[in-house]
C-alpha cells in the first residue's frame, strides 16, 4: 500500500500547496504505467477493486454521516454499494480504448487516456463520488488524485488508502490513486491549475466548479440543481404521493437532484396535498412554512445546517411540532415571484408547494426557480400526456426530464434510458462542458487515422453506408493484432513523451 502522509512543515497552506505538487508528480508516474495496460486488463483490475470495497459500504455511510453531518446512513449505504456493483459493469460493451475500426467511413480509431485526472469530492456524497470516479479511471487507464470536501475528510482520507490497497493488490500502480489531505482552497486550485493536471472531474459547491472551468485546463463539471415538479390534473396521484416524498427523503433531501417546487394543478391539490400527508409528509400551514422559511434562508441567506438533517430535526428548530417519524415539510408559496427563497435550491426535507392554473403557470415558476439555480439540471413532471410532459421539457432549460418517475433516481439511470452515473452535467444552461450523464467515455480521446473514401463522410451519409456498416475492401481491413499492438506501443510512447 502506498504511503503519501502529510508533509510535516510548519505552515500549513505551505504544506498543502507542496503536498499537491508532489501528488501531481507521483500521479505522472503511475499514469505512465497504467497507459501500458491493455483496456481488458483496466477494466478487471477496476471490477476487482470495486469488489474490495463493496463488503465497506455500511462502514463508510455510517462514518460519512456521523463526521459530515448530512444526510441518512441506510441511503448512503445504497450509494455506496452502486458505486461498487454498478459502476465496474455499466460499461462492459463499451470501448474505452484500445484500436477500433470504422470500416464504413474507413477510419481506424486509436483511444488515449487523458493522463492525470483531478476528482474534486462533494460533500453529500463523499465516499459513493470518490468510489465511482476511482474505478472509471481505473477503467480508462487514468490516475487520480483526489481533493476531498473538508467536512468529510476522514471517511474520504480513509476510503481512498483502502482504495489504494485494493489497486495495489490487484496489480496497479502505487499511485494511481492519491488524495489531497489538507484540502485548502489554495491547494486545490493549485491541482487544478497545474500543467501536470490533464482534465478535472469537477463535482461540488458552484465556485469550485467555476474555478475548475477556469483553471486553464479541460474540465468536466456539474452545475447545482433546483428541481420543478409539476403535478397535471391526468396524473395517477396514489403513484406521484410515493414517488415524490421517497425522492425528498432520500438521502434526507441532500440529492441534487431531489425534487425542490411542487407546481400542483389546482383540480387536484386538496388530494395530492392528502396522499403526500398519507406517505408521511408534514402539510404546513402558512405560519409554519414562513417559520420554516426564516430557519432555512434566515435573512434571505441560505442555512448550510439544514442541508441533509432529519425533517423532524429542521422543523424543531424552526419551532414546528411534526412527528417524528416525518419524511418531509411540504410548505406553501401563495405568492411565487422572482427572487422568493423557497424558490432556491434547499438539500433538505424541505419541499415549496405552488397550486398553479396548469402547465403554463408551472412553466413560469420553474423559470422563476432557474433564475437562482438549476439550469441543465433536472426536472420532474407527472402526468398521463405524454405530449405534455415533451412540452415541459422543451419549455424549459432543464436537460433531464423524468416523466412519472423518481427525479433522485431515475435522472441517473434508475428506471429511465439516461446512463447511470454519480456526476451530471449541466450543459450550457448550466455553465458545463457537457449535458450528458458523466461516463467513461469522457476520460478517453480517439485519434482517428482516415483512409481515401469516395465522395467523403457527405457521401457516405447520402448512401446510407455509414449507417448500415457497409465497408469496402481497404487497407483498414488488414488491422491486425500486430498491427493493433504496434500502434498502442506508438500512443504509449507518445505518452511518455509528453510527460
Amino acid at each position: 500500500m502506498s504511503s503519501s502522509n502529510p508533509i510535516d512543515l510548519a505552515d500549513h497552506d505551505l504544506a498543502a500547496l507542496q503536498e499537491a505538487r508532489n501528488l501531481l508528480d507521483r500521479a505522472r508516474q503511475a499514469a505512465a504505467t497504467l497507459a501500458l495496460w491493455t483496456p481488458e486488463e483496466a477494466k478487471r483490475v477496476a471490477k476487482e477493486v470495486a469488489a474490495a470495497l463493496l463488503p465497506g459500504a455500511e462502514f463508510y455511510a455510517e462514518w460519512a454521516v456521523r463526521e459530515s453531518r448530512i444526510g441518512k446512513v441506510v441511503d448512503k449505504i445504497t450509494k455506496n454499494q452502486l458505486a461498487c456493483t454498478l459502476t465496474p459493469t455499466a460499461w462492459d460493451s463499451v470501448a474505452l480504448g484500445g484500436v477500433r475500426r470504422n470500416d464504413a467511413l474507413r477510419i481506424v480509431e486509436i483511444g488515449r487516456p487523458a493522463g492525470v485526472v483531478v476528482g474534486l469530492s462533494n460533500s453529500t456524497s463523499p465516499v459513493a463520488t470518490i468510489i465511482f470516479k476511482t474505478i472509471l479511471c481505473l477503467m480508462t487507464r487514468n490516475a487520480l488524485v483526489i481533493s476531498p470536501h473538508p467536512v468529510a475528510l476522514g471517511c474520504c482520507t480513509a476510503v481512498t488508502r483502502e482504495l489504494q490497497a485494493a489497486i495495489e493488490q490487484a496489480g496497479g500502480p502505487a499511485h494511481a490513486l492519491q488524495i489531497l489531505t489538507r484540502p485548502t482552497v489554495e491547494a486545490t486550485s493549485a491541482l487544478m491549475r497545474d500543467p501536470r493536471t490533464d482534465v478535472i472531474l469537477a463535482t461540488g459547491g458552484t465556485p469550485m466548479v467555476r474555478a475548475a472551468y477556469s483553471s486553464g485546463n479541460p474540465a468536466i463539471g456539474v452545475g447545482s440543481g433546483n428541481v420543478p415538479i409539476y403535478v397535471d390534473a391526468s396524473a395517477d396521484l396514489d403513484t406521484a404521493a410515493p414517488l415524490i416524498v421517497t425522492a425528498k427523503n432520500f438521502d434526507h433531501g441532500s440529492p441534487c437532484s431531489a425534487p425542490s417546487v411542487l407546481m400542483l394543478h389546482a383540480s387536484i391539490a386538496p388530494q395530492m396535498q392528502q396522499a403526500l400527508a398519507r406517505e408521511g409528509a408534514h402539510i404546513c400551514s402558512e405560519q409554519e412554512a414562513l417559520q420554516i422559511q426564516q430557519y432555512a434562508f434566515p435573512g434571505g441567506k441560505f442555512n448550510g445546517r439544514v442541508v441533509g438533517r432529519p425533517a423532524f430535526e429542521i422543523a424543531q428548530a424552526a419551532g414546528v411540532q411534526v412527528p417524528h417519524h416525518c419524511q418531509a415539510l411540504i410548505c406553501p408559496i401563495a405568492n411565487p415571484q422572482a427572487g422568493h427563497v423557497m424558490l432556491k435550491e434547499k438539500l433538505s426535507p424541505i419541499l415549496g408547494c405552488v397550486v398553479v392554473a396548469g402547465v403554463d403557470q408551472a412553466i413560469g415558476v420553474a423559470r422563476l426557480m432557474l433564475q437562482h439555480s438549476g439550469s441543465g439540471h433536472t426536472s420532474g413532471i407527472y402526468s398521463a400526456s405524454a405530449e405534455q410532459a415533451v412540452v415541459w421539457g422543451a419549455a424549459l432549460d432543464y436537460y433531464r426530464v423524468v416523466v412519472n418517475g423518481s427525479t433522485v433516481h431515475d435522472s441517473t439511470g434508475g428506471n429511465t434510458g439516461l446512463p447511470y452515473t454519480f456526476t451530471i452535467g449541466t450543459g450550457y444552461a448550466g455553465k458545463s462542458s457537457v449535458d450528458c450523464n458523466v461516463g467513461p467515455e469522457l476520460l478517453v480521446n480517439w485519434k482517428r487515422v482516415a483512409f481515401p473514401l469516395p465522395g467523403g463522410w457527405a457521401g457516405a451519409m447520402a448512401s446510407g453506408a455509414a449507417a448500415t456498416g457497409v465497408c469496402a475492401s481497404s487497407p483498414v481491413a488488414t488491422l491486425t493484432p500486430e498491427l493493433q499492438a504496434t500502434v498502442l506501443r506508438i500512443v504509449q510512447e507518445e505518452l511518455e513523451h509528453l510527460r
